[in-house]
């Protein structure tokens, strides 16, 4: 087999602040044929996420983890074919998921791939309630105490990926779920399609007596999306001895973690001593050993109908750098996924 002419997406320029799509650079690569042990792979869907902000900033998360370099492919996950196969698991016509990057073709030795059934429903799905934010939700409501019947959970960031798979999965435990979203049309998509008993919009000029109303006995559990100054302003609604699990920080994505203005430090130290509070923050590399059971068991509640999650679908390689730009500015409900 010959080599395959493509197309990738490298980051060109550091983002400044909310990425545009002028960040990256479509380039036109040649892919050779597989060697021994190798696939060649045919992306089908890629996915944009918001933690890809992190990678490409020039300090990540305030330098605590080293930048991508310039002219790299984004090394997003996506769901592929194996259109050509030296490998003696892999054969031609299987389908994967993998952190494959933001490309048309790659190859690959196997490693870190997962096979998806097609049985078990669209397989962009492998990107989004069975893909890692639907494992980021199924693992932070699970390491910080399980969620119990009767209590009150709140989710910040509850329109996007993880949160729309974190709603139903409070409400199949038993709970009250409660998200906070940025915007009307947001908020109504949380009660209307994603199954949240209620709504806060966090853009509100009295976010705050909202809040309260969709609290009235407070939280047992916030789950965090989002951070930044949100943070402080929830705390002050969560019940003594209540949990708080950090799965993202997409406020502070933007800027590297960097926020100007007062220190707030002090006042979210008073609110985790005076009530008891628990942080928790993980990475899913930490709980691969509960891949398998969330597989087994929110793949069981995806092909039920239990789960939906909403798709925001963009078309064709060129539009991926547009795709991932929006996240930060439209109101995009659900998983953004971009058909190739």
């Amino acid at each position: 087999m010959s080599s395959v002419k493509g197309r990738e997406v490298r980051l060109s320029v550091r983002p400044t602040g909310r990425p545009t799509a002028a960040n990256f650079e479509v380039v036109a690569v040649e892919t050779p044929a597989p060697a021994a042990g190798q696939v060649l792979l045919k992306n089908l869907w890629v996915s944009v996420d918001p933690m890809i902000r992190i990678l490409i900033d020039a300090r990540p998360l305030g330098g605590t983890a080293p930048p991508l370099p310039i002219g790299t492919v984004i090394p997003g996950a996506a769901v592929a074919e194996v259109v050509a196969s030296e490998h003696p698991e892999l054969k031609a016509g299987d389908i994967v998921e993998g952190r494959i990057g933001w490309r048309e073709y790659a190859i690959s030795d196997g490693a870190n791939l997962r096979r998806v059934d097609p049985q078990d429903g669209p397989i962009s799905q492998a990107l989004g309630a069975l893909g890692l934010p639907g494992f980021s939700a199924y693992v932070g409501l699970k390491i910080n105490g399980e969620v119990k019947p009767g209590q009150t959970v709140l989710v910040s960031g509850a329109a996007g990926a993880v949160g729309s798979v974190a709603g139903p999965l409070i409400k199949l435990a038993g709970g009250t779920a409660v998200g906070i979203a940025a915007g009307e049309e947001r908020c109504r998509a949380l009660t209307e399609t994603l199954g949240y008993d209620r709504a806060v919009d966090r853009l509100a000029p009295d976010f705050e007596a909202r809040l309260a109303e969709a609290l009235p006995s407070g939280a047992e559990l916030y789950f965090d999306n989002v951070g930044g100054p949100l943070f402080i302003r929830v705390l002050q609604h969560l019940n003594r001895g209540a949990r708080v699990t950090i799965c993202g920080l997409m406020a502070q994505y933007v800027d590297g973690g960097e926020h100007p203005g007062p220190d707030r430090l002090p006042d979210v130290l008073q609110a985790i001593m005076g009530r008891g509070l628990t942080i928790k923050a993980f990475s899913n590399q930490e709980h691969l050993d509960m891949r398998a059971p969330f597989l087994r068991e929110v793949g069981a509640l995806v092909r039920e109908g239990r789960v939906k999650v909403p798709e925001h679908v963009s078309e064709g390689i060129e539009n991926i750098p547009v795709a991932f730009s929006r996240l930060f500015t439209d109101a995009v409900v659900g998983k953004s996924v971009v058909r190739l």
